[in-house]
């Protein structure tokens, strides 16, 4: 039984290289990751795994150890300083538009729309900041409870630059959002 395993195994790699391969990729397996490379124009393009990704990210807007940790629930955070260092070093430029504010119920919500330049070519991108100060749909802590526009403001900051950056698409979170 063993045997039939084996080979089937080795027919349905085969059978997947075959089809990786006519729609113009390769692939190399390590036992621990996979890498992929797509082919275009007869040029072979690395396709990064997350980990490179990451790392070529932070290098690419100076971050250092101190505006990066990783959460004990498992994903990666990046401080204020950190979001301030993305957009200095990508020229990002944000707007803010009220959606729905009440001081006195301490709530609000911005939408964020960021802008930069990527190889000579516009990109936009939006999202959402809220803040809660009341009761038990409160989003907020300590004193942030005083300040919800400033927390909706730098919510919508974070997440939008760090979708516009590629951040986001890594799994990877703003210091701002992170609500205990």
């Amino acid at each position: 039984m063993g045997r039939m395993k084996e080979e089937f195994m080795e027919m349905r790699e085969k059978e997947l290289n075959d089809n990786i391969n006519q729609t113009n990729y390769k692939m190399s397996n390590n036992l621990t990751k996979t890498k992929m490379k797509k082919v275009e124009n007869n040029t072979e393009v690395k396709i990064e795994t997350k980990k490179e990704a990451l790392r070529r990210l932070y290098i690419e807007n100076g971050l250092t150890e101190e505006d990066i940790y990783k959460d004990k629930r498992g994903f990666v955070i990046i401080t204020r300083t950190g979001i301030d260092k993305i957009v200095s070093k990508q020229k990002i430029t944000v707007a803010y538009e009220v959606i729905s504010m009440d001081i006195e119920k301490g709530y609000c919500v911005l939408k964020a729309v960021a802008s930069m330049t990527v190889n000579g070519e516009a990109r936009n991108m939006m999202s959402f900041g809220e803040s809660n100060a009341s009761g038990d749909q409160s989003n907020l802590m300590g004193g942030g409870k005083k300040f919800p526009v400033a927390m909706a403001e730098k919510r919508a900051m974070s997440r939008v630059v760090l979708k516009i950056a590629g951040f986001y698409e890594q799994g990877v979170f703003g210091q701002d959002e992170i609500v205990d």
